[in-house]
């Protein structure tokens, strides 16, 4: 791949980058920078998981002990590539709503140089549900509580989110519930969104186009008609590959540029 600046993304820069401190993911620091030099990028950003108060069966996030091990690797890194590949050091912050200060005290923390805004988890009962996941159990859950409403607290909680805390980039904003294929958007959730882009806007943050959407489903996150409101907003988007494995980096990043031309109004 040989990335172009291109006027509505810079596909030059992967700016969602995972690695095995999550523990979901495979591959240590070095081999995404590596990775992403094999691609021809000249930027990329690890945004690892930040989460606080999830009740959840495994640890899908950095521990705070995790954390200055990443910025010691990471600040390493940056000094041995300088020259050769901007690195950001950033963290994916996942809302819990419950726990809105002590998310910001965590943020306060470390010098996040990107931060990105998500949310996975769903309370219900005495524990939380991983709204991204494959587990039956998950799933079963969703559908029993059902989609609709599972979505519109999900879309909520992002909005309270986007206006509470200081972010960079809102990502992979329609992926909610993304493993139940029968899903359809209502009218209300459509409403939802577009509150949440223009909150997005007023906050100054940008809009993410996730490029794992292609793997999973054909088409980045978030759908076309999301991102054809983003670009007549006026929000900046910015690429991620959402990469759990080194050779992950950067994927799909070349389709971009021609996808989101056909999007422009």
């Amino acid at each position: 791949m040989n990335p172009v600046r291109n006027p509505l993304i810079d596909i030059s820069h992967d700016g969602h980058v995972h690695t095995l401190l999550c523990g979901h993911a495979v591959g240590r620091m070095e081999e995404y920078v590596q990775a992403a030099l094999a691609r021809g990028l000249s930027g990329m950003c690890f945004l690892e998981h930040l989460e606080v108060g999830i009740v959840y069966c495994k640890r899908n996030w950095l521990e705070a002990s995790h954390f200055a091990e990443y910025f010691r690797e990471g600040e390493r890194l940056q000094k041995a590539y300088k020259g050769r590949m901007a690195i950001q050091l950033g963290a994916e912050l996942g809302y819990n709503p419950a726990a809105v200060d002590e998310l910001r005290a965590r943020l306060r923390q470390y010098p996040f140089e990107r931060v990105g805004l998500s949310c996975h988890y769903y309370w219900h009962g005495d524990r939380h549900w991983n709204l991204l996941g494959l587990h039956p159990d998950s799933l079963n859950r969703f559908r029993a509580i059902g989609a609709d409403t599972v979505l519109t607290r999900y879309f909520d909680n992002l909005m309270h989110a986007a206006a509470e805390l200081d972010c960079s980039v809102l990502c992979h904003l329609d992926a909610g519930l993304r493993h139940l294929p029968d899903l359809q958007y209502q009218d209300s959730h459509r409403a939802q969104i577009r509150r949440l882009l223009a909150t997005v806007k007023a906050r100054g943050m940008m809009l993410e186009i996730n490029t794992s959407g292609f793997a999973r489903r054909g088409y980045p996150y978030p759908t076309d008609w999301i991102i054809r409101e983003a670009i007549g907003m006026g929000i900046p988007l910015t690429p991620g590959s959402d990469a759990h494995d080194p050779e992950e980096v950067g994927r799909y990043f070349e389709q971009l540029p021609a996808y989101l031309a056909a999007l422009r109004p």
